[in-house]
């Protein structure tokens, strides 16, 4: 029954797609000799990225057969990525090593640069001194400020003390944010405070302004109490009232900049005694009757009134290792052929580290000959409300040590969660004052040598819900617009890195679905067509299917996997990525050219609907990648292509046309069981001279 229905299907479908009627449309390659927009080499700039997981999943997902499979898609680099950098956690990138307090197996560790055993796991182990309510990885952490427990505390990175930066604590301060959640009304604050403490601080307020999120370093939103500044010179924990009447407001923020430097008894570790430490936080109402009324909710999970921090101090313990997620051990990525011989992308843990464990990394690279010479500087620094200059001074003081010990090795980030779309006011682009912050704290400490790339990732929508349509005609130039706007900041000629990009950065059926597959190849090829120098597929890997806000079953991945660890389907991503790197982007190790073109075909909002990437070979031949972003019409299109300076017609001879449409690929929607129920190949086929070529709803085509 099944070889019965399944032609009939297939017959069905093509003969529905080819059978309505055809529109007529033009494209315009535009080559100006020796001037193109952009230039590349696939096998070095073209690549995947690697993630960390939950417990027991690396296993599944790396093992010899899968990463057979992996290697077919054509993805040549590699980009490690960092979760315990979004866990708030330490990286034990080698679980052997030594504590600075090896006795009790705690303090600050550093991993053995020459492990005599191979690491195929690696793992993050969570701070007992956080302060952050929320991570941007499992989340399943807690604020020690808002626990009801004094017998646990918060203490911010010593390593943004004067003792390490050289500079003056009020150019580093260190503050506290308390979400209430909602308007309250506020005049009184006791803070029960930690070693070493703050010998004075100051207190303001947000009211929020109705948007149920802050920024902590906008101007015009914070506004002090009336007991704004407080002096605090034996860390007392008296209730202090902080208003002369109630004041209406959500956020509450305690900054810090002079420390008492007392460490808790029997500390020997100078980190110890640096920075500010607070054990708990009540703020509300002290009324008429001198009732004190908290309006903070005290426990030990998310259920806690939240908390924001500036840093957090990497200091744990040996039982605190996060059972619940792993890391890729860095022998298995370079021992499995993930890498494909090409150097990686790695992380270096910036945000919740210490510069002596990644130097012991860097090290480890070079007794191995392991290719590593690029660096990524922590990762989504912006979307964990990290300062930029407090990023600034933790990456200048680790790159300038990395330059002394590897003088070759190239530095860049900071790895933006993604980049704002701000089509008319680039005023209102969030990341331009974090950029320009970042690059000037460098600048002033002669520092830009040290920047090298600049990295981000790109999950264009968040409306994972959305009609996918719409979305795909709008993606180019969103990814035009945020690249503009950075570019505006960078120093000139900073290589582009885009280190992760998806549809989404939630789950959803549109993912596994062949407008996910199209909306990867139209970022790649914009990317490149606007100046980008390396990126990053993400779900390299094989993976499950998830949801986010029942909106289907999906994820960014190229190959569902079975419980079993078996590869089970290739999803619409694996044909298009195969494509664009076997048909599209070749010869590989060539340098290849990329240039604009023109379409005349748009919808009604005048958005393109065909996206035209042209490349051209050392040797002048072209191939031509056209994305059909059209749920409905079939086009017919006509290509030229005309010399800029000469304004003459150039003659190009494709011979081949490779294609991949719904006529492939149709995914069954059915929960975590969801899979493609029609799933072929992409179709090759002889061309002739300057036909024209047609283009299917939803379709990939590449002609050579």
């Amino acid at each position: 029954m099944k070889k019965i229905i399944f032609p009939l299907f297939f017959f069905c479908v093509f003969n529905n797609l080819y059978a309505q009627k055809v529109h007529k449309g033009h494209i315009r390659i535009l080559y100006t000799p020796n001037q193109p927009l952009n230039s590349f080499v696939p096998s070095k700039n073209i690549g995947g990225a690697i993630d960390g997981h939950f417990k027991g999943d690396i296993g599944k997902m790396l093992t010899p057969e899968n990463i057979k499979a992996m290697e077919t898609v054509g993805l040549k680099p590699v980009s490690y990525r960092l979760r315990t950098e979004l866990a708030g956690e330490v990286w034990h990138w080698n679980p052997e090593g030594k504590w600075s307090d090896s006795a009790k197996k705690q303090g600050y560790w550093v991993s053995d640069s020459a492990g005599k055993k191979p690491i195929e796991i690696s793992n993050g182990y969570r701070l007992p001194r956080r302060g952050n309510t929320h991570d941007q990885a499992n989340d399943d952490g807690y604020s020690r400020i808002c626990d009801g427990d004094t017998s646990t505390f918060w203490k911010s990175n010593p390593y943004l003390d004067a003792h390490y930066t050289l500079e003056s604590n009020k150019l580093h301060p260190q503050w506290v944010i308390i979400d209430l959640g909602k308007y309250r009304r506020i005049n009184a604050i006791k803070i029960v405070w930690g070693n070493p403490y703050a010998l004075s601080y100051t207190l303001d307020f947000a009211r929020g302004n109705d948007r149920g999120y802050f920024d902590p370093y906008e101007p015009g939103i914070w506004y002090p109490f009336t007991k704004n500044l407080v002096e605090n010179p034996k860390g007392k924990d008296n209730l202090i009232k902080i208003a002369d009447e109630p004041v209406r407001v959500r956020f509450i923020r305690v900054s810090m900049t002079q420390s008492s430097y007392t460490a808790l008894s029997g500390a020997k570790d100078i980190r110890d005694s640096l920075g500010f430490s607070i054990k708990e936080i009540n703020a509300g109402l002290l009324d008429e009757n001198g009732k004190f009324h908290d309006w903070m909710h005290h426990s030990p999970d998310h259920d806690q009134t939240v908390i924001h921090v500036s840093s957090t101090d990497p200091w744990h313990t040996a039982k605190d290792m996060d059972p619940n997620a792993e890391q890729a051990g860095i022998d298995l990525i370079f021992k499995s052929g993930i890498t494909a011989g090409q150097p990686a992308l790695f992380p270096a843990a910036l945000l919740y580290d210490t510069p002596d464990n990644v130097l012991a990394m860097i090290k480890y690279f070079k007794s191995k000959h392991y290719p590593v010479n690029e660096l990524e500087m922590g990762e989504e620094p912006e979307g964990q409300l990290v300062n930029p200059v407090d990023y600034a001074a933790l990456y200048y003081q680790l790159g300038k040590k990395i330059r002394q010990l590897e003088p070759a090795m190239r530095m860049g980030g900071p790895d933006f969660a993604s980049l704002s779309f701000t089509p008319d006011d680039s005023t209102t682009f969030t990341e331009s004052k974090w950029t320009s912050d970042f690059l000037g704290y460098l600048k002033i400490h002669d520092g830009l040598s040290l920047f090298n790339f600049f990295s981000f990732e790109w999950y264009p929508f968040d409306d994972i819900c959305s009609p996918a349509a719409p979305q795909l005609a709008v993606a180019p130039k969103m990814l035009a617009i945020a690249l503009k706007n950075i570019q505006n900041i960078l120093p000139d000629n900073t290589p582009l890195y885009v280190t992760e990009y998806g549809y989404s950065a939630y789950e959803g059926k549109s993912e596994v679905e062949i407008e996910g597959a199209l909306l990867y190849v139209d970022i790649l090829g914009k990317f490149m067509q606007l100046g980008g120098s390396k990126s990053f597929l993400y779900g390299y890997e094989p993976a499950w299917l998830q949801q986010t806000n029942n909106c289907g079953f999906g994820n960014n991945m190229i190959f569902g996997l079975g419980d079993n660890g078996k590869i089970k389907y290739k999803t619409a991503a694996f044909y298009a990525m195969q494509m664009l790197t076997h048909f599209w982007a070749q010869p590989s190790d060539s340098l290849l050219e990329v240039y604009p073109s023109e379409c005349d075909i748009f919808n009604r909002k005048k958005q393109s609907l065909i996206s035209a990437y042209p490349l051209r070979t050392p040797d002048g031949k072209w191939s031509l990648m056209l994305i059909n972003k059209d749920p409905r019409r079939t086009w017919n299109v006509d290509i030229e292509a005309e010399n800029m300076v000469s304004k003459e017609k150039i003659a190009w001879h494709p011979s081949h046309l490779t294609q991949y449409s719904r006529i492939q690929y149709h995914w069954k929607d059915d929960g975590m069981n969801g899979h493609p129920d029609l799933n072929l190949p992409p179709v090759t086929k002889k061309i002739e001279g300057l036909a024209n070529i047609i283009l299917p709803p939803y379709s990939a085509t590449i002609v050579y």
